[in-house]
């Protein structure tokens, strides 16, 4: 999957062409996925899993610029699948999916459980304004270099979510 979307966008990307790719007959692909999109979505879980590997250490360790270039950087290494999956046609459906695996594998991974709402409420908005963040920077690769967008990852989302779960708002 992550080779053919290299070379064409997701819609033109077919089962028998995954499968050919893949080396495998048509039905065995179907004896591992029901579909195109049950592959799209593991390929999404990996991708989600080896990033939160690579940036949870500078998150944990409060280097917030660190973290957000770290990001930029799995993204920047990996540009086909993440233009295919966050800025392809599919887009706004598979971003969706990578929204609820990611809030999943990070609620799971927290060090300490939820306070309440604030910690939800942070979390969401953490991890949908860096996949949107990012997937406009696939957009606006050409204007937008990695230490620019890491700045702005870091300065619009990490540090501002950090301080409101350091002090969150009256009420939260």
């Amino acid at each position: 999957m992550t080779a053919l979307a290299e070379e064409s966008p997701l819609d033109a990307i077919t089962v028998r062409a995954i499968a050919a790719r893949a080396g495998v007959g048509y039905a065995t692909f179907f004896r591992h996925y029901s579909d195109k999109d049950a592959l799209l979505a593991d390929v999404a879980d990996r991708l989600i899993q080896d990033f939160l590997r690579q940036v949870r250490p500078l998150v944990l360790a409060q280097d917030r610029r660190a973290a957000a270039r770290s990001m930029c950087a799995f993204v920047a290494e990996r540009l086909a699948i993440y233009k295919a999956l966050l800025a392809g046609g599919s887009g706004a459906t598979v971003r969706a999916e990578m929204l609820r695996q990611t809030m999943a594998t990070m609620a799971e991974a927290r060090q300490r459980p939820a306070e309440g709402a604030i910690d939800d409420l942070l979390l969401s908005h953490l991890v949908s304004t860096t996949l949107n963040l990012l997937s406009w920077w696939l957009r606006h690769l050409d204007e937008v270099d990695i230490e620019a967008m890491a700045e702005l990852i870091e300065r619009a989302v990490l540090t501002p979510v950090s301080r409101l779960r350091v002090e969150p708002p009256a009420g939260l």
